[in-house]
């Protein structure tokens, strides 16, 4: 694949995320919980890629081992990355997941080097310390009140959700460059799906589908349709073709974006309720990118 087809694949993937933090924070409130919302999306994506298989998705052809490796990969991105998400959003605002994603390069890279049992250069300790210091000023802990409370612990909620994605960007890089990634993608979502059915069913099929407003059934589509079945399919196309690092470099440019379409949707009411984004905030994206940036240079270097 051609250079610029691979840049702009990331740019979609950007434009993508960014309304992903936006139209997902509608249904993380509309939706009663987490769990019932999780188990939704999952669902519906995995029978889009069901549908899908034997045309445009080539079908399986794994063997019992490789199998496994998709059932943890499934595991990594329903149960854990996608519940701790959306059980995150419902308590913090769209811009603070953008930037906690944009750690991914960071983790990947700590992750790669402890899997290599590589000691990273000063220059990369430094800038995760640096990065370390924005999450700091994002989180906050010198303040209280019950607003920031909430706002920090959603915060943690999606910070253990990046770590997942982190694991399953660098455990799925391999299997996307041995098997088309289109097949890696919708079967580990389909079985993400299978994991995730006993937790949420229950709520699922009793919960009151009337009580949930337009924005949030507009949100659940969004994250089915765009984020779980377009964007992944795009991040294992690029795994395929760039190491996990290039790829993870797709999250730089979210949380500027974000906040930038947080702060127009806001400006005519389609969000409600304060953004956080003020000074703290961006002190905190500046640091953070500086940090992940001066770690991916010295990586490139």
């Amino acid at each position: 694949m051609r250079r610029t087809s691979l840049y702009l694949l990331m740019a979609t993937h950007v434009s993508l995320a960014s309304g992903t933090y936006v139209f997902a924070k509608a249904a993380a409130v509309g939706f009663p919980d987490a769990e019932t919302l999780t188990l939704a999306r999952a669902l519906g994506a995995g029978l889009i890629l069901l549908l899908l298989t034997g045309w445009v998705i080539p079908k399986p052809r794994f063997d019992f081992k490789e199998w496994c490796r998709i059932v943890v990969f499934g595991i990594l991105l329903v149960p854990i990355n996608q519940y701790f998400f959306l059980r995150g959003l419902r308590l913090t605002v769209p811009s603070h997941p953008a930037l906690f994603y944009a750690l991914t390069p960071l983790g990947v890279l700590i992750l790669s080097s402890g899997l290599s049992r590589r000691m990273p250069p000063k220059e990369k300790i430094l800038g995760v310390l640096l990065a370390l210091v924005g999450v700091f000023i994002i989180l906050r802990p010198w303040e209280g009140g019950e607003a920031i409370k909430e706002l920090r612990t959603g915060d943690l909620w999606v910070l253990a959700a990046m770590f997942a994605w982190v694991l399953y960007t660098v455990l799925a890089g391999r299997t996307c460059q041995n098997h088309d990634p289109r097949v890696v993608t919708a079967w580990s979502l389909i079985l993400g799906a299978v994991a995730m059915t006993p937790i949420g069913a229950y709520s699922l099929l009793t919960m009151d589908y009337g009580v949930v407003p337009p924005a949030a059934w507009a949100g659940l589509a969004y994250l089915i349709v765009l984020t779980s079945v377009t964007m992944l399919l795009i991040w294992n196309v690029l795994l395929r073709y760039l190491g996990p690092v290039e790829v993870a470099i797709c999250t730089n440019a979210q949380p500027p974006t974000t906040a930038a379409l947080s702060a127009l949707m806001a400006a005519v009411g389609l969000l409600s309720g304060e953004q956080d984004l003020g000074l703290l905030f961006w002190l905190g994206m500046i640091t953070i990118l500086t940090g992940v940036v001066m770690v991916q240079l010295e990586h490139r270097a």
